[in-house]
């Protein structure tokens, strides 16, 4: 298939299937029919078409740079569809199974997937722990289904020529894990004493009073959803913050008519907001979640509107020729511009004058906000480590992987993980160097931003041209290409270490 045929209809597939998951997410159309979309393109991730790309990225001379790196990025989506169709079966049978997945509680019958949003919402610890035995006691039935699911995804990539998914994943983002995992040691070396010490002041606030002493993995649930900190963030809607975030940066988000806004109200409405890529920059869609309300949901709110401006304002000439950069296979640029405005919520100025909160009561939200971050920071330290495991044992099923595993999150986030959750979280390991490639490149981004505008930078239109113009490229560059154009570095664990331990520090003062 010729590579500008090819683009085409994967531009066509991706915005197809972006339209139908916006529908499904909004509450507009709760089960929309995804398998014409995937049946009418499935020639897309055949071993053929893969190789097709793959020839002519070989076949492109060396001087034309940007047609390369557009032709690896299309091989590496091709490759990871390929991947999600090998198991596509097993997968459907693991949806089915988690879906039907119900247990007692409190005389009647709980459906397992909504557990973990019942656990972080509950206060006293003692419930939280009990619920939490019952749903992982359910959701370990679909374990032998999670379980193949990950054995076919490495049959597929060892099909393709990789050494398991894991080194696809390398090859997409054309990053080495190890040298990646052995830095992201470093950085939870650096950060233990502020991250156990902050720990310890929520865990005293919180009065937590199990007779062991220790944090479980339910409490960590609890931990993450922050929601004592909601107070402070009622009485403006997301639009409002947004808008007002966005014209301190000289963007008009009236003015901005690719750029749909849902924050109406539905039964069906999924609770968490989101960004949807229907057909970028021309037609962009951000979903208010329906929760509507709190620290952590506004946060998230603010992570998707990130994503969403960056897909606004790409190059519209460059969506056209290369589609591939704004439904990049590697996220982490696109990330990283989230990341950049959820990291907002760890300043306390910022908050001060947003929020109207007093300087003191700003420092404090600002200091746990951030203690949330530097948990999943570390969460994906321990998680990246885990993968790596997971990738040299050749096995899904042991019990001493399963015990790592368990041992790595206990000490990154001082939360008592169990081995039963191994396997639920195993996707977590591929996503977590994306994640922390992101926030690497946010936190070098609001350095840059401040040197360059001062230390109100969301405040100043000079910023706001400069994010246009990086968003404008879109994913035609990865985070580390980017540290290089934009302020000549690299990407820097200790520029985020310092960054989140001053932010949880910053509470105590």
């Amino acid at each position: 298939m010729d590579p500008s045929e090819y683009r085409r209809d994967y531009a066509a597939y991706r915005s197809a299937l972006e339209r139908a998951r916006f529908s499904r997410h909004a509450g507009l159309e709760p089960q929309p029919e995804l398998k014409p979309i995937e049946e009418r393109y499935a020639d897309l991730w055949t071993q053929e078409a893969i190789d097709d790309l793959r020839h002519a990225h070989t076949e492109t001379p060396e001087q034309f740079e940007t047609e390369r790196t557009a032709l690896h990025a299309l091989a590496g989506a091709a490759r990871l569809k390929y991947l999600e169709v090998h198991a596509s079966d097993v997968c459907e049978e693991l949806k089915r199974c988690v879906d039907s997945a119900r247990f007692d509680w409190e005389g009647r019958k709980l459906a397992a997937r909504d557990a973990p949003e019942l656990i972080a919402a509950e206060s006293d610890a003692w419930r939280r722990r009990e619920l939490a035995a019952r749903w992982l006691e359910e959701v370990r039935r679909c374990d032998d289904l999670r379980a193949a699911r990950l054995e076919l995804l490495d049959e597929a990539a060892s099909a393709l020529g990789f050494d398991g998914k894991l080194a696809l994943h390398e090859s997409v983002a054309r990053v080495s894990l190890e040298s990646f995992a052995a830095e992201a040691e470093w950085f939870l070396e650096r950060t233990a004493r502020a991250y156990m010490s902050g720990l310890s002041r929520w865990a005293t606030r919180s009065i937590l009073t199990p007779a062991s002493g220790a944090l479980h993995y339910a409490d960590g649930l609890f931990f993450r959803r922050a929601a004592h900190l909601d107070a402070h963030f009622k009485g403006q809607s997301f639009r409002a913050l947004y808008a007002e975030t966005l014209a301190g940066l000289g963007i008009r988000l009236e003015a901005q008519p690719n750029l749909q806004l849902d924050d109406h109200a539905r039964p069906s409405k999924n609770p968490r907001p989101a960004c949807f890529a229907v057909a970028p920059p021309e037609d962009v869609r951000l979903v208010v979640g329906a929760a509507q309300g709190g620290a952590v949901w506004q946060r998230s709110s603010f992570h998707e509107g990130a994503r969403a401006q960056a897909l606004a304002w790409a190059s519209r000439d460059t969506a056209a020729r290369y589609p591939e950069f704004v439904y990049a296979p590697d996220d982490a640029t696109n990330e990283g511009h989230a990341a950049l405005f959820s990291g907002l919520f760890g300043d306390a100025v910022w908050l001060g004058e947003r929020r109207a909160m007093r300087a003191t009561e700003a420092r404090e939200v600002a200091a746990r906000l951030a203690l949330v971050e530097l948990h999943d920071a570390r969460r994906a330290c321990a998680s990246l480590r885990h993968a790596l495991a997971l990738a040299s044992a050749r096995g899904t099923r042991s019990e001493q992987l399963a015990d790592n595993y368990a041992a790595l999150h206990t000490e990154a986030t001082r939360f008592s993980y169990e081995a039963a959750t191994h396997l639920l979280d195993a996707e977590e390991g591929f996503a977590a160097p994306t994640r922390l490639r992101a926030r690497l490149f946010a936190a070098g981004l609001a350095e840059h931003l401040r040197s360059r505008h001062g230390r109100r930078w969301y405040a100043s239109r000079a910023a706001g041209d400069e994010l246009r113009d990086l968003w404008n490229t879109a994913s035609r560059y990865s985070v580390k290409e980017l540290a290089r154009l934009v302020w000549g570095g690299e990407l820097s664990f200790e520029l985020l270490a310092e960054e989140l331990i001053a932010a949880v520090n910053n509470g105590d003062e």
